[in-house]
């Protein structure tokens, strides 16, 4: 009884400072963490925000429903010496792609479009795509696809855009000379990513590329509402996500944390301190513009663990939840994201397909992705677990990420 009187007002501290009543917390042991073993994933946090060019980190653990532990790192700006703190507001960049595809979902199921319906239903700036072959002094030369862009093809990285960005292939540098980010609004990017060509035959292969910014501008066609409109009213403000936006609040830009990256040794602000909770495109990215919490992030993550619902909000149906976290890859040659991947891909996040070659102790059926500022989580339905560790270094440095799993998901003693 003594040892229930002191958790629990530690317990309705915790929630009221870390994102208020509608979480649930609970303390490691009563749901089959150890303690002890997240002291080691502390550990390994605490050195990495040390030793390696971080300059701050949360993490969040959760099992069963309910939050087993929460902690900040380091600092929200080393440079102005600004603690982190749980609630701090981080851009997510990537992690904005599951919000997209759960909102593609939600008029999927009301009946606006079949995910194999062709994408020029909706979006006739892609009819009759073409896949590029080749680039020289006299021009591009391309060929007419044999298939048709569909929404499962958005969805799952298999449309077969290019990434458009940070590589040297001809068909990037043509995307990338389009400026197609630098879009007006969602109807010009769909014009301008309409009239280039592919980089190979849809449903033919895996590819990152700019799918989800597509997808975005159909999500806003099929709704009749703009787009960041649909997502704050259908995800965002029923979940009580109360810290996500496109674009932060003057009043709560103080608990954003900058974004650094390391040069010579030194350390640099990657995003201007007074840009920093700005729109990131002229229109609202669907694959990258979201800014959030962990806390925020964590009730999106569990509402796809509990199938679709969560606090008595129902955002997706269970089956649909299911379809979602699903390898959807089948449809390609080897059903993997690459050649030896023990990963494969459902409708916005990656799935976790088998232990061999795999260099994390998860659970096969483990859902999730990261982002380029370094925020990552993973849902497993096997455990009913959840991690998430976000951080602002830019390129994101996914190398730490296995680490960080495997001291996460050793912390499961029962």
């Amino acid at each position: 009884m003594k040892t229930l009187l002191i958790i629990f007002p530690f317990l309705c501290i915790l929630q009221s400072t870390i994102g208020g009543q509608d979480l649930e917390f609970s303390t490691p042991d009563e749901q089959g963490i150890s303690e002890k073993r997240l002291g080691v994933m502390h550990q390994y946090v605490e050195g990495i925000v040390e030793d390696y060019p971080l300059t701050g980190a949360v993490t969040l653990v959760a099992r069963n429903g309910k939050i087993v532990d929460t902690k900040a790192f380091g600092y929200r700006d080393k440079i102005l010496g600004i603690p982190m703190e749980e609630d701090s507001i981080f851009r997510i960049h990537s992690m904005t792609k599951l919000v997209t595809s759960v909102a593609a979902l939600i008029l999927m199921e009301e009946g606006k479009f079949l995910l194999t319906d062709p994408i020029e239903n909706l979006l006739p700036e892609f009819k009759d795509p073409e896949i590029f072959v080749a680039k020289n002094d006299d021009g591009i030369f391309t060929k007419p696809a044999k298939n048709k862009i569909t929404i499962l093809h958005l969805l799952t990285h298999t449309a077969g855009f290019p990434r458009g960005r940070f590589t040297k292939h001809e068909i990037d540098k043509l995307y990338e000379a389009s400026r197609f980010h630098e879009s007006k609004d969602l109807d010009e990017l769909a014009k301008k990513l309409g009239d280039l060509p592919l980089q190979f035959e849809p449903g033919e292969r895996w590819h990152y590329g700019t799918s989800t910014e597509v997808l975005t501008t159909l999500i806003q066609r099929a709704a009749g509402v703009p787009f960041d409109q649909f997502v704050m009213d259908r995800i965002i403000l029923p979940l009580k996500m109360n810290d996500t936006f496109f674009v932060v609040p003057e009043n709560k830009r103080d608990r954003l944390v900058s974004v650094f990256n390391q040069v010579d040794g030194e350390l640099q602000y990657v995003v201007p301190r007074d840009e920093n909770g700005g729109m990131r495109r002229p229109y609202p990215s669907g694959s990258g513009g979201l800014y959030s919490t962990v806390t925020d992030y964590y009730k999106f993550a569990q509402m796809l663990l509990n199938g679709g619902h969560y606090n008595g909000v129902s955002i997706l149906g269970k089956k649909t939840v299911e379809l979602m976290m699903t390898n959807a890859l089948g449809f390609t040659s080897t059903g993997r994201r690459s050649e030896g991947s023990a990963e494969g891909f459902g409708l916005g996040g990656a799935v976790k397909m088998e232990h061999t070659a795999h260099n994390r102790i998860t659970s096969i059926g483990t859902f999730g992705w990261g982002g380029a500022a370094t925020t990552w989580f993973r849902i497993d339905p096997q455990e009913e677990f959840i991690a998430m560790f976000f951080t602002q270094q830019y390129r994101m440095a996914s190398e730490l990420i296995p680490y960080f799993a495997n001291t996460a998901w050793q912390s499961i003693i029962e």
